[in-house]
């Protein structure tokens, strides 16, 4: 019988006849390049059972492998999926090798004997996350820096700031093809660890700042100071100068009315 009349035939068969368990979907996540296992649960198959895999990006309605009567087959339906594809003999749970991004979606088990048991899987295949790029940019202040973090944009992908475990902000995008930007402001002088960690449900990457050795200038901290503090020297450098001049002033004037009391008298 032609596969595609045979699978007709046991759709009918499935809705009039048998009865029917259905499981709940469970989401698998995985790496692009990565294999991933979708278990039927069946421990032995016999002559007598069948299983059905189906594939869809959003409803698992093509056939892309089945076993039948302890013989395996696998179908070239969906863009290359067939050479990635392994059935268990035993079991009938499929493997898909080398798995890519347009591989995303439904997959489902129909699982057929003395009923009808459908095991559903949503595979969600994600790119790596790219390296966090940063940048940092000196503010009117020395004591303060804005430090800016960014990556590339993907499904499921989030940026944060992090000292320690304590993660400071994040951002993130359902607009795919913008660049995730996320400051940092750093406010005083220390000798924190920062980290910006780019990351989706099966990657993460982390670039590390540390604001001593990207700003060692500010190092010292008689020249590290905050705009009160400079407004406060400069005053008080304004003040000594003031007295400085007056103390000047003061002695000029003295030494002038010295010179008048002590002067000879002209001869008569």
């Amino acid at each position: 019988m032609h596969v595609s009349n045979r699978f007709a035939l046991i759709q009918l068969i499935l809705c009039g006849t048998f009865g029917v368990e259905t499981d709940e979907i469970k989401t698998i996540s995985v790496m692009t390049g990565d294999s991933v296992v979708l278990h039927t649960g069946v421990s032995e198959i016999n002559r007598e059972k069948q299983i059905l895999w189906l594939f869809g990006p959003d409803n698992p309605d093509t056939l892309i492998a089945e076993i039948y009567k302890l013989s395996l087959s696998t179908f070239d339906s969906y863009k290359g999926l067939k050479d990635r594809l392994q059935m268990d003999q035993q079991t009938g749970s499929l493997t898909i090798r080398n798995i890519t991004t347009s591989h995303s979606g439904f997959y489902t088990a129909q699982i057929m004997n003395a009923m009808t048991i459908f095991k559903k899987f949503c595979v969600i295949v994600y790119a790596p996350v790219s390296l966090p790029v940063i940048e940092s940019s000196s503010l009117v202040s020395k004591c303060q820096k804005t430090v800016m973090c960014s990556a590339e944009n993907g499904p499921g992908v989030s940026l944060s700031w992090y000292t320690g475990k304590e993660r400071l902000n994040q951002t993130s995008s359902p607009d795919l093809n913008i660049t995730l930007s996320l400051p940092l402001e750093i406010k005083e002088r220390n000798n924190d660890v920062y980290h910006c960690v780019a990351a989706n449900p099966v990657s993460n990457k982390t670039t590390q700042f540390i604001f001593q050795e990207h700003c060692p200038q500010y190092t010292d901290s008689s020249h590290f100071c905050g705009f009160t503090e400079a407004v406060i020297r400069l005053v008080i450098s304004a003040l000594m100068g003031v007295a400085t001049f007056a103390m000047l002033f003061y002695d000029v004037r003295s030494g002038k009315k010295s010179t008048t009391a002590h002067k000879c008298p002209s001869e008569m």
